[in-house]
C-alpha cells in the first residue's frame, strides 16, 4: 500500500487511477504470477540498474512452454527470453524499431510481472513481440509507472487484439518499490 502511495502522490501511474474494476485472479493466474514472479527474483535490482527486474511466463493449455527474466540493462526483457524459451524466433534486424517474430504460440497467455514496455529503447517494443507471437491473453503484476509506458504497454496490448489482465499484485509492487522510487530522482 505505501508503494500505491507513494507513486499517486508523485501522479507517476496514471494507469492505476484510471484502471478499471480489480481483475479478479483465479487460483492458476497467482500460480503463474508467483513463478514469473521468482524469475524475475533470478537477478538483483543492482544487475538490471537502471531497468526493473521482470519476470515472464507463457502459458499454453495450462502448463508453462516459455520462461524468461530480464538479466540485465542493453538485453532483451523478460518477455522476448520466455518468447525464444518457448521456441518462437524473435530477432532485431539491424537496427529496426521493431521485433521479427516467428511462433505457434497461439492462445497463449503471458503472465509478466511489470506492464510490457510499448517504446524503443536500446529494445523493441515487448508488447508488440507479445502481438506478433499470438499470445491471446496476457497478465501483467503491475502497471508501468515509467512516463514512457504507463498504461500504453497494455493499450497497444488491447489494440493488437490482447485481452489484457492487470493484477496491481501485492509481491510485485514490493519488488519494484525500489525502481519506482529511482523513478522520482530521475531515472538513475
Amino acid at each position: 500500500m505505501r508503494l500505491l502511495l507513494l507513486v499517486a502522490a508523485h501522479g507517476l501511474v496514471p494507469s492505476i487511477r484510471k484502471a478499471p474494476l480489480k481483475y479478479r485472479a483465479t487460483a492458476a493466474d497467482l500460480d503463474f504470477m508467483r513463478e514469473a514472479l521468482d524469475l524475475a527474483q533470478t537477478v538483483t535490482a543492482d544487475t538490471t540498474a537502471p531497468n526493473p527486474q521482470v519476470g515472464c511466463v507463457l502459458v499454453q493449455n495450462n502448463k508453462i512452454v516459455g520462461r524468461g527474466y530480464h538479466p540485465k540493462a542493453g538485453e532483451p526483457h523478460a518477455e522476448i527470453f520466455a518468447l525464444r524459451d518457448a521456441g518462437a524466433t524473435v530477432e532485431r534486424e539491424g537496427d529496426a524499431d521493431h521485433w521479427s517474430v516467428t511462433s505457434s504460440l497461439k492462445n497463449a497467455t503471458a503472465y509478466v510481472t511489470l506492464e510490457p514496455c510499448s517504446h524503443v529503447g536500446k529494445t523493441p517494443p515487448c508488447c508488440d513481440a507479445l502481438v506478433a507471437a499470438g499470445c491471446a491473453r496476457v497478465v501483467i503484476g503491475m502497471s508501468d509507472p515509467a512516463p514512457w509506458v504507463a498504461g500504453n504497454g497494455a493499450k497497444r496490448l488491447r489494440d493488437g487484439g490482447v485481452d489484457v489482465e492487470v493484477l496491481e499484485d501485492a509481491a510485485c509492487l514490493a519488488l519494484l518499490e525500489g525502481w519506482v522510487a529511482s523513478l522520482n530522482l530521475g531515472g538513475k
